[in-house]
């Protein structure tokens, strides 16, 4: 139950934070095209945007489709090893990404308190929070990983969990 409300409240987020992206950055570019088109001159911040905003499109989007299992898989060895084997390879797996997103949560920590000193100079904003999308997007990996590994765990088959329906995206 809490690994299913988990996986609701990611979702929730990593479309909130691509979406907003997405539309801010849309329409600052838009406004910058249209300063340009009528005084001839760039107002500077739009130009900014995209920068500070694109790696959180991005890391929405990966994790988003971390949930929804529309990463590339490779299944050949799927077939070969069983229902058992499956089970202990997804489970490794699980762990095996909850364990390296996790790490680099804490690593990049670091990096953000290093980019914290860059400016952007007609915002004013520290390139910290264009970092930070990192951060966020690794630990949305690696509680995706946990929670995964919760329904592996609970489900009577092993490949059937974060499988991708093509009906589902329709």
């Amino acid at each position: 139950m809490a690994a299913k409300w988990i996986d609701t409240l990611i979702v929730a987020i990593s479309t909130v934070v691509a979406l907003t992206a997405m539309v801010v950055m849309f329409l600052s570019l838009m406004a910058e095209v249209v300063a340009r088109y009528i005084t001839n001159q760039s107002m500077g911040w739009p130009t900014e945007i995209p920068n500070l905003l694109f790696p959180w499109l991005i890391m929405g989007g990966i994790v988003l489709a971390a949930q929804r299992g529309q990463h590339i898989a490779v299944t050949a060895l799927h077939s070969m090893i069983g229902r058992v084997g499956n089970r202990v390879l997804v489970a490794g797996h699980q762990v095996l990404i909850a364990v390296a997103f996790l790490y680099l949560t804490w690593v990049g920590l670091d990096v953000v308190e290093i980019t914290g000193s860059e400016i952007y100079p007609m915002t004013g904003i520290t390139a910290k929070w264009a970092y930070l999308s990192l951060i966020v997007g690794f630990v949305g990996l690696g509680l995706t990983a946990l929670t995964t590994l919760v329904h592996l765990l609970r489900a009577s088959d092993p490949l059937a969990v974060r499988t991708h329906q093509i009906e589902e995206g329709v």
